[in-house]
């Protein structure tokens, strides 16, 4: 740029600052760049890490970055496991090298705020998995092994704040408390709230591979394998991001509670929110995914006999729910009239096309419903009948 130029000193509000791509809890916004203020040589952005989360395990292939701690503390875990903490705090300054596998974890009470310039305006940050990108050991994982890896630690409950993981967490253990099994981001005191079983208000959501039968016949083990890790891997972290509970793996779906046990005003509009994130992450899967969505009063609690009593949902709304993930082909998100009012406004804001219909279904009658979405090619058909969840 010339003395001559008639460029001016430009400057970037809090409100033109525009949204990048997240890893796990932590969200990216580009500030000085191509598009904001036509930059060609240099980029620099804003990371936030809200407190008690954790970003989720990733490398940057094609760019370094130089990161600036402008609040907040944590730590940066690294290395080929991820295993190696580095404690940063405010005024540090780290350099991450391309391909450099790091998890970033805000342990503080405040947000983590990174200031980040890099060497290239488009920054392509693939999801890293330490089992296996990582270097060969004496004992490396069967590839038939767990097909659900923690996909997403996090240090603080994401409901009251107690600390479960991390160095602060001793003391919650002493105590008792630890991470909640069917949710990471909660922690078993808040399953405890409920006690015995009561009718309460619920979101329920189930979601299901498409043609998953015909799959099976035509796969070899390790491509089904495959499949089934990645639907799993794709799909629980997000339900746990968006405060859902896992509530059951039914084979090549999985049933998912909102509200329950930690009662959450938005709790339809989280359902929604993680509906439309998995199938924005399994967009270029080979396989396609149907999603059924509905609120209303269910039977939450423990339930079961007094030797095997779980944490679950029963009733009505978890029956529609079901039906309703069953009318849903590969790709689709199927809403129930009560789950498709509360999200409206939602649904509006992000202009998300849909389409209302009314549909009959066995044992129910007629119910409206709000489809959204286009189906996936290839894995368009719906289920026809669902597996019996709690119907």
């Amino acid at each position: 740029m010339g003395p001559d130029s008639a460029d001016e000193i430009s400057v970037v509000r809090r409100d033109q600052l525009q949204a990048g791509v997240t890893s796990g809890g932590m969200t990216r916004a580009a500030a000085i760049s191509a598009d904001t203020v036509g930059s060609e040589r240099i980029f620099m952005g804003i990371s936030r890490l809200p407190p008690g989360l954790r970003s989720s395990a990733h490398i940057h292939t094609n760019c370094e970055s130089a990161l600036y701690v402008a609040s907040g503390r944590g730590r940066f875990l690294v290395g080929p496991k991820v295993d190696h903490a580095i404690p940063v705090e405010p005024g540090d300054c780290i350099h991450v090298p391309p391909n450099a596998p790091h998890v970033v974890v805000n342990d503080g009470d405040v947000e983590l705020v990174l200031i980040v310039a890099r060497n290239t305006q488009l920054e392509r940050v693939q999801e890293y998995d330490p089992d296996v990108q990582g270097p060969p050991t004496a004992a490396t994982p069967s590839a038939t092994g767990s097909l659900l890896p923690e996909p997403l630690l996090l240090d603080r409950c994401k409901t009251c704040r107690v600390p479960i993981r991390g160095p602060l967490a001793l003391l919650s253990r002493l105590r008792g408390v630890h991470p909640y099994e069917k949710n990471p981001q909660l922690c078993n005191r808040c399953e405890s709230k409920i006690l015995g079983a009561e009718d309460t208000v619920v979101t329920v959501l189930f979601a299901d591979i498409r043609g998953f039968t015909d799959r099976t016949r035509q796969s070899s083990n390790e491509e089904f394998l495959k499949m089934m890790r990645e639907f799993f891997t794709s799909a629980a972290p997000v339900m746990y991001e968006h405060y859902g509970i896992v509530d059951q793996f039914l084979g090549d779906g999985m049933k998912v509670l909102f509200n329950v046990p930690a009662p959450r005003v938005t709790h339809s509009e989280d359902a929604v929110k993680a509906a439309l994130a998995l199938q924005e992450r399994l967009r270029d899967a080979s396989f396609g995914v149907g999603i059924g969505i509905e609120t209303g009063m269910a039977l939450a609690g423990h339930i079961g006999l007094t030797a095997a009593v779980d944490f679950t949902c029963v009733g009505e709304t978890v029956n529609l729910a079901a039906r309703l993930q069953a009318l849903a082909r590969g790709g689709e998100i199927v809403l129930g009239p009560t789950v498709a009012r509360k999200t409206a406004e939602l649904l509006e804001m992000r202009g998300t096309a849909s389409d209302r219909e009314t549909v009959d279904l066995k044992g129910i009658g007629r119910v409206e419903v709000l489809r959204i979405g286009t189906p996936a090619g290839g894995h368009a058909e719906s289920t026809g009948a669902m597996a019996s969840p709690q119907l």
